[in-house]
């Protein structure tokens, strides 16, 4: 067989394998992102939990938490489950942070008609990049690019925008970014340059103790929030205290201007998830779960890839399709072997 012959015989194998793994790691991706949960819930899943009482010998009037999702991106409960799983859980506002999107506004307007009477929801986004994860709250729109990795200026001019709209910026788990060790992290001191207006000093079940010093030390210019950053309904560690002069998403705003909250830390943490069901889709689709899952270790922060793992990830690919090959070629080899010895 000549060398063209070969080529085009390989590329066409090629061809098919790149298609059927193609196909394989697209559908893992996407059920790992977006396929059943193992767990379901509805909107009767807290009706039988008493809400539970933050750990505090201080006086509240407002239980917030800055920082929590979705359906609509990456979260499983809706807007009003959400809501819901926040009451049962001690809180009585938040915001709404999803990634990069507020395509979640009228639901969110919605419920907060619903619910203005024991709850307060208010509109947000976390802007997320490879660089910085951020939360903007209080905005009512967002028209601006966030890029994958965006420089000063770029950050600047969202953090600007966030306050013309009157809103409060929140420099989410910087802590865990702060540990990955990048060249390009901003300092705590750049922080408050740039005008974030709070560090997220419990992010689910992490304290960061040194950003609650920091927070201390510069009072005057920067404040201390809990967040759950809740995806699914988990334990809650951390809640953030305010008093406010009326129970309203402006009464809310307008002390948040001020920098002056509370931290409220349990370590033990509470559990009130609410009844879930099982989902048997889940269990029938996990081997595409746990690949997709691995697939997703080769990109840090959001839709950054990392590098080094791409390349072991494409020296794996192409060492398989080898293997197959050398082991069609042996199985031909074989076969006219055998059939030799049968004439």
């Amino acid at each position: 067989m000549s060398f063209l012959n070969k080529l085009q015989r390989y590329s066409i194998h090629f061809g098919i394998y790149f298609l059927i793994t193609f196909s394989i790691i697209a559908a893992s991706v996407l059920i790992s992102e977006l396929g059943p949960q193992p767990l379901s819930y509805t909107d009767e899943s807290w009706n039988e939990v008493v809400p539970y009482v933050p750990p505090t010998n201080l006086s509240f009037n407002v239980i917030f938490d800055q920082h929590s999702h979705t359906k609509l991106v990456g979260g499983i409960l809706t807007v009003e489950q959400n809501i819901l799983w926040h009451i049962a859980m001690g809180f009585n506002a938040c915001v709404i942070t999803d990634h990069n999107t507020m395509r979640n506004s009228e639901d969110i307007a919605a419920m907060s008609l619903k619910y203005q009477d024991e709850f307060v929801v208010i509109q947000g986004m976390e802007y997320t990049n490879g660089r910085i994860h951020m939360n903007f709250i209080g905005i009512s729109s967002w028209d601006l690019r966030v890029p994958i990795e965006p420089n000063d200026e770029e950050i600047q001019e969202a953090i600007d925008e966030v306050h013309l709209q009157g809103g409060v910026v929140t420099a989410n788990h910087y802590f865990e970014t702060e540990e990955d060790g990048k060249d390009n992290f901003p300092s705590r001191e750049q922080l408050i340059l740039w005008g974030v207006d709070f560090i997220e000093i419990v992010n689910d079940n992490a304290y960061d103790e040194v950003s609650y010093e920091f927070c201390l030390e510069n009072n005057d210019s920067i404040g201390k929030f809990t967040g759950t950053d809740m995806h699914k309904p988990h334990d809650v560690f951390g809640w953030t205290g305010m008093n406010v002069d009326n129970f309203t998403k402006e009464g809310i705003m307008a002390e948040l201007l001020k920098h002056d909250t509370t931290i409220i830390y349990d370590p033990e943490g509470i559990d009130e998830i609410g009844i879930s069901t099982s989902n048997p889709w889940n269990v029938l689709l996990r081997p595409f779960y746990d690949f997709g899952g691995v697939l997703s270790e080769y990109h840090l922060g959001s839709g950054v890839l990392d590098g080094i793992g791409l390349v072991v990830f494409f020296s794996y690919y192409f060492v398989i399709f080898i293997l197959i090959e050398v082991s069609i070629f042996w199985v031909k080899k074989y076969k006219e072997k055998k059939k030799e010895k049968t004439k």
